[in-house]
């Protein structure tokens, strides 16, 4: 299920043509069905991708990342979902979820286990043109964000502002806390 109008074009046009008309919210959808249901209930869970990291230089003390945010009141199951890059999928494992309004930090740092079993690892590193998206467990895209290197700032991150439903802007990092 899609709210609003979803992607327009693709790749880093997608990204450039949704930051100059600021409709950036209007690519978020619903992760929707048994393997992604608020916990406790029936009913949608919005999630989305609130604020990304290309600028890591090291996997273990500065990592990539890709944050994401839950918008629902209640707590969100992403079991099954995916996040991929431009090519490489990662399936979200049984059990991760994400607290009412909260935040999920997965680290993009190309390592099985990155270094650092604690975290949530996905196979691939975010470049200086790249693109992440969120997929739903039947491959819909639920949110996605592009960006090219022309947009890239060292040590800055594209995050949504206001959080979780502005358009994306560079901003200070503000790993799992509200953008500002």
């Amino acid at each position: 299920m899609s709210f609003g109008l979803g992607r327009v074009g693709g790749g880093v046009w997608d990204s450039a043509w949704r930051a100059m008309s600021g409709l950036f919210f209007l690519g978020m959808a619903a992760c929707q069905g048994s393997e992604a249901m608020p916990s406790g209930g029936a009913g949608s869970v919005r999630v989305v991708v609130n604020e990304i990291y290309a600028s890591g230089s090291d996997p273990l003390g500065d990592p990539d990342w890709i944050e994401l945010k839950n918008l629902a009141d209640q707590p969100a199951d992403l079991s099954g979902c995916r996040l991929r890059d431009d090519k490489t999928p990662f399936t979200l494992p049984t059990g991760t979820t994400v607290a009412a309004r909260g935040y999920l930090m997965v680290y993009a740092d190309d390592a099985p286990d990155g270094g650092a079993s604690d975290r949530l690892h996905a196979p691939f590193k975010l470049g200086g043109s790249d693109e992440v998206s969120l997929l739903a467990p039947d491959g819909t895209v639920l949110d996605s964000l592009a960006w090219s290197s022309t947009m890239s700032s060292a040590g800055r991150t594209w995050g949504r502002l206001p959080d979780g439903t502005g358009q994306y802007l560079s901003l200070t990092p503000t790993p799992a806390a509200r953008n500002l």
